[in-house]
């Protein structure tokens, strides 16, 4: 079972421990003084391989593993991770650029309204405010006008157009189509 190795210069202690031990266990001298003193049997060969496939396998199980082998696990999900982050930068762009238009349509929008208002102020009267109690009769069409002095801050006033709410076609006009 002995043989000159050079590799087994450099063993552990925990390896000679071990094979001193698997020495008494045979019945082998603990340490030979000729390494061709045992005859070699089927017996003892079959156990030298076995014992060579252990040490491989420890040996196998011992390495470590890299961690090249965790980033390449771990690349799946950072690009999904990325994947969904580009796409949240993309929407909250798209909503950022969509809140500008909005904001530019409401201030238009109040523009084109305290135009139409100073259109509907009568020409003789330029600096008499009108009274909030009587509000001035508008024309069929017309838009009413903005409240003056409302506060800036709240929500801004939409103008509203007063619709004549009568039928178009009085209830005695109309005809049967189809007879029961």
């Amino acid at each position: 079972m002995s043989w000159h190795d050079p590799a087994r210069t450099g063993e552990s202690q925990a390896d000679a421990a071990l094979r001193n031990e698997l020495r008494g266990l045979l019945g082998m001298p603990a340490q030979p003084a000729n390494y061709f003193e045992t005859d070699v049997t089927p017996e003892l060969a079959r156990l030298a391989d076995d014992l060579r496939r252990e040490a491989r396998r420890r040996n196998h199980t011992a390495r470590r593993k890299s961690s090249w082998m965790l980033l390449a696990a771990a690349l799946p999900f950072t690009l999904l991770l990325g994947a969904v982050g580009s796409f949240a930068t993309v929407q909250k762009h798209k909503a950022d650029l969509l809140a500008a238009a909005v904001t530019r349509q409401e201030a238009e929008i109040q523009r084109l309204a305290g135009v139409v208002s100073h259109q509907a102020q009568p020409a003789a009267q330029p600096a008499a405010l009108p009274s909030i109690a009587q509000p001035a009769p508008l024309a069929k069409g017309q838009p009413a006008p903005l409240v003056a002095g409302t506060n800036p801050s709240r929500k801004p006033v939409q103008l509203v157009i007063q619709v004549d709410r009568s039928p178009d076609t009085p209830a005695g006009a109309q005809q049967n189509v189809k007879a029961h």
